[in-house]
């Protein structure tokens, strides 16, 4: 130890340092040693220590002044004053030991009288053993766990408890989610999904549904919409609880189709009025100011929904956005948007021009798919005043839809070049060319018996078009009774492949894009075919004038849809499969290498 001090000033220091030495020092030896931390034999412990004085860096002569002297004899027992260690596991703390007098402890600066100083010497903190532990305040202990095992009392019969590690792995603790949370803004991607999911999904928007609300009960007291139901499961069963179950299930369904309906219904009729907000504001400003025309307008408008213009404002922020969206990508796009409309509104987070532009050039996609899928949305459009004609008729798929902004074509059009008569029969189900094969279907693969079931060869369950009979979830969107349209469109292609197929919604791994449908037949060449093959016979399946969507699928290298075989009710299918596909993006399958090898461009199922 050294120091610069005068010899006065170090005089003082050593005195302090040693009577503080001399009371301190012996207690917290004889603890270490009887803790067992400290192997020490029997004999007698001399402890020094010395202070020295001038500058050693500068290479003075040092002084060394003796500021304290301990010796312990072999006897260590527990020193007076020292308490004894507990381990009651309530004590948050041990007693501090009570200081010595001076006078106690033999010291060869006991000549110097002690006196409380505010030089104090940093002695190490006194390590304390397990059963002298003090259990800390109880506080959270993330992936630990209180130690229940080999708890042993001990001399004091107090059970000692430990927290250990778990070798497991836990997983981050979840923040708890509130009981009412907040509603999140809803982005432009999940609007446009749920309008196409909205369209595809074979819920019907017809106002008759709608008329038919306001005569709900005839003047015998019958409900009329639960009677006619009866119609509509006439021969399913006879009893009469699963009867009204059954009867039950139909009426909800109108109720709940009339209740989309409304739902549109009330969209639009706000949208609308935001329209003719605006027109009465002009209206106005011929005889005062923008600002007090539109401020009249409104007070206008709150007498008449009895409403106050604070309710007003609010709403009005809402139903602008509806006007917004329906200027935008027309009236289908608001008319078939999903249940994140509100919100989309709400927060105007996505209102943005690009987000304007994207639904401008979606405007005609939406129409295609809403007037063949839904003849007489555009009849909703009349409770406005708004008197439209449907704009596309037929098959979803006779209409070619191209770039932004670009007006559909008809499907024969974009095969004039090669064929001037071109048309095309879109089919549901595969025909069989009875020229070539009879009366026999060569994709069976197993008869059905009334006491053997068809089961399925990729789940062993029960298939049956009965859904009540049906277990087989294999391809669902396919061979199920209440599976929508397939979300697809067939695109203009701009790479020069003339016609492809455009994927409106996401479809995820594993998910059926289609069942490959056509004419099946066997002895063609030079023609685009699909070549399939059972235990009985090979066929082709050729779709070179009806056939379905897949049709349409182009070649790729890297490809997100493959072929696979699938039995349904013992006969073979193939169908295209997603790899994952995302929305907007066009659908591509590898041909193989045979179909680019063989002349007679047979399409080789690998």
């Amino acid at each position: 130890m050294a120091s610069a001090a005068s010899p006065p000033d170090l005089d003082l220091l050593a005195r302090d340092i040693g009577s503080r030495i001399n009371e301190e020092l012996p207690n917290i030896l004889r603890q270490l040693l009887n803790n067992g931390q400290v192997d020490w034999a029997a004999g007698q412990l001399h402890f020094e220590c010395s202070l020295l004085s001038g500058n050693v860096r500068a290479g003075k002569r040092s002084q060394a002044f003796k500021v304290a002297s301990v010796e312990l004899a072999t006897d260590i027992g527990t020193p007076p004053g020292l308490p004894t260690p507990t381990a009651d596991p309530e004590r948050h703390r041990l007693q501090d030991p009570q200081p010595q007098p001076p006078s106690q402890i033999p010291s060869e600066t006991s000549t110097v009288a002690w006196s409380p100083r505010t030089f104090r010497a940093r002695l190490p903190a006194p390590s304390i053993s397990d059963d002298e532990s003090r259990p800390a305040k109880r506080r959270a202990t993330g992936g630990l766990r209180i130690g229940n095992g080999d708890q042993q009392p001990d001399a004091n019969n107090s059970i000692t408890r430990r927290l250990e590690s778990d070798g497991r792995v836990f997983p981050q603790r979840k923040k708890r989610s509130p009981d009412n949370p907040n509603l999140q803004p809803s982005t432009l991607e999940k609007f446009i999904g749920g309008v196409w999911e909205s369209i595809f999904s074979g819920v019907k928007l017809d106002p008759a549904e709608v008329i038919e609300q306001w005569q709900a009960i005839e003047s015998s007291g019958q409900p009329k919409l639960l009677m006619d139901a009866e119609s509509e499961i006439a021969g399913r069963d006879d009893s009469v609880v699963q009867g009204m179950f059954g009867r039950m299930n139909v009426l909800a369904r109108k109720i709940s189709q009339t209740s989309r309906t409304c739902r549109s219904l009330e969209v639009i009729v706000q949208a609308r009025w935001v329209q003719a907000f605006d027109d009465r504001v002009i209206e106005l400003t011929a005889s005062m100011t923008k600002e007090k025309a539109k401020k009249a307008a409104i007070s206008e408008a709150c007498v008449d929904f009895n409403w106050s213009e604070k309710e007003l404002r609010n709403k009005m922020g809402i139903w602008r956005g509806y006007h917004d969206i329906a200027k935008a990508g027309g009236w289908a796009a608001l008319v078939f948007a999903g249940m994140g409309l509100y919100r989309f509104c709400k927060y105007r987070v996505s209102f943005t021009e690009e987000t304007f532009q994207t639904l401008k050039g979606l405007r005609h996609r939406f129409e295609v798919a809403a007037d063949t899928l839904h003849p007489r949305w555009r009849n909703l459009l009349a409770i406005v005043g708004i008197m439209e004609d449907r704009k596309y008729t037929g098959h979803p798929h006779d209409w070619v839809v191209c770039g932004p902004n670009d007006e559909p074509i008809p499907l024969p059009i974009t095969y004039h070049q090669w064929d001037k008569s071109f048309s095309y029969n879109h089919l549901e189900e595969s025909l069989i060319d009875e020229d070539a094969w009879g009366l026999f279907d060569p994709r069976t693969v197993v008869l059905s018996t009334e006491s053997s079931p068809h089961r399925c060869t990729v789940c062993s369950e029960e298939q049956s078009e009965d859904p009540r009979l049906n277990s087989c979830a294999c391809f669902p969107n396919l061979y199920d009774a209440k599976a929508g349209s397939i979300p697809v469109q067939v695109y203009r292609t701009p790479n020069g492949k003339n016609n492809g197929l455009l994927a409106c919604c996401s479809f995820e791994r594993g998910m059926a894009v289609g069942e490959f449908v056509g004419e099946i037949t066997s002895g063609l060449s030079n023609m685009d075919v699909m070549v399939g093959q059972t235990e009985r016979a090979a066929y082709q399946i050729w779709q070179g004038k009806q056939g379905n969507h897949t049709r349409f699928v182009n070649h790729s290298c890297q490809p997100n849809s493959q072929f696979e075989r699938f039995v349904w009710l013992g006969t073979q299918r193939i169908v295209l499969v997603s790899k994952g596909i995302e929305a907007g993006e066009e659908i591509t399958v590898d041909y193989s290498d045979t179909y680019w090898k063989v002349e007679s461009r047979q399409r080789v199922l690998v």
